[in-house]
């Protein structure tokens, strides 16, 4: 059974064929970007978040997200 890429970047512990970890280099392409990037360490795993940027001045972020 092969795993496509979409497979391999679900986890965390998951190497590619070719020996990538993909959540890694996720984490690694942000930082490049300049935008803020937080890991926290658990006992059940690892979370990496990043800063989400408003790439253009006519987009507003929504206040009332998830509100119903």
């Amino acid at each position: 059974m092969f795993l496509t890429r979409s497979e391999y970047d679900r986890g965390v512990n998951t190497f590619s064929p070719e020996g990538r970890l993909f959540q890694v280099e996720y984490a690694i392409e942000a930082i490049k970007l300049g935008s803020t990037a937080i890991g926290i360490q658990t006992s059940e795993g690892v979370c990496l978040a990043v800063e989400k940027r408003i790439t253009s001045p006519l987009m507003e972020p929504k206040r009332n997200a998830g509100c119903v």
